[in-house]
């Protein structure tokens, strides 16, 4: 299959109210003159996004207000994207982390990570997979994963296992499929400056870790370039690609015990 072409074609994105999805939907309309299927929890957020691409690019934006952890959101989402206009493309981008002592994170908080990260994106790739199937319109799926997913992360457990599985599933997935007229793409992106990772603390101004954030409008355009050359597991910028590198050969205990001392200087300070 040739490349993506997502110029005049319904693409969705989940998690678009903020960070690396709100990016990646300002790059859709304004490089590739997509149409816009756009899912968040806040309503004023999509409302915003959606006034913005359609003055400023002229593209069709639908919004679906849903929450990620709830099943009937996402049973929601399925119906309500793939009615009304053709689906060509699904970008699962909805996520989000814990950072911190791994036996702190409460129940409630595991749960949502769990259902948000693994559950939701696996559910909705299975069902729009057989929706491109049935279409043949030569779309594809996008999982965005994290490049923490190879490799076990020290203070981000719960987020690097469950990217773990996005990791190994996306790329499976897309093995299955071949041929069969859609292609699975999973996008493995180190750390963003986003909303997600100041509201963890990573970015605070005694992180070490701040300085090696990608910016989230260039991570977006990596990831559409990705995307559209259909990619089956790609990782933005020559840093996290070495750094990806070296967690696929080096031991998974020395790789651990690394990252721990890198995130342990970065931890919120307690009172």
């Amino acid at each position: 299959m040739g490349a993506m072409d997502f110029r005049g074609r319904h693409v969705l994105i989940t998690g678009a109210s903020s960070g690396l999805g709100l990016e990646m939907a300002r790059e859709l309309a304004r490089a590739h003159g997509a149409h816009l299927v756009l899912v968040a929890r806040r309503r004023e957020r999509l409302e915003e996004l959606q006034g913005e691409l359609e003055r400023s690019y002229g593209v069709q934006v639908t919004r679906i207000v849903a929450d990620m952890t709830r099943a009937e959101d996402v049973d929601r989402v399925i119906d309500e994207a793939t009615r009304g206009q053709e689906l060509y493309a699904a970008i699962l981008n909805a996520g989000v982390t814990f950072f911190g002592h791994a036996l702190e994170i409460p129940d409630s908080e595991l749960r949502a990570l769990v259902e948000t990260n693994l559950m939701s994106t696996t559910r909705l790739a299975n069902a729009f997979a057989r929706y491109l199937m049935e279409r043949q319109n030569g779309g594809g799926i996008m999982l965005v994963s994290s490049v923490a997913g190879i490799s076990p992360l020290p203070y981000q457990a719960a987020y690097a296992a469950t990217k773990a599985f996005l990791n190994s599933y996306g790329q499976a997935l897309a093995e299955e499929l071949r041929g069969r007229g859609v292609t699975i793409s999973t996008f493995a992106p180190g750390g963003i400056d986003t909303e997600m990772a100041q509201k963890s603390g990573i970015t605070s101004s005694s992180s070490s870790l701040k300085a090696f954030l990608m910016p989230a409008d260039r991570c977006a355009r990596l990831a559409i370039e990705g995307f559209r050359a259909r990619k089956t597991f790609f990782v933005p910028g020559p840093f996290y690609r070495l750094t990806a590198l070296i967690s696929r050969v080096a031991p998974p205990g020395l790789v651990a015990w690394q990252a721990g001392n890198i995130y342990r200087g970065s931890l919120p300070k307690r009172g």
